[in-house]
């Protein structure tokens, strides 16, 4: 925690993986553009 950038609130099973993905994707700019749709 003391060298985290970025610490979700959500736990493990609610939602934790899914967060952290979406903050990087914001950060990439990638998140609900068309790269993002892109599977």
């Amino acid at each position: 925690k003391s060298i985290s950038k970025y610490i979700s609130i959500h736990k493990g099973g609610d939602g934790c993986v899914r967060d952290v993905i979406e903050q990087v994707m914001k950060i990439q700019e990638s998140w609900f553009s068309e790269d993002g749709f892109q599977w």
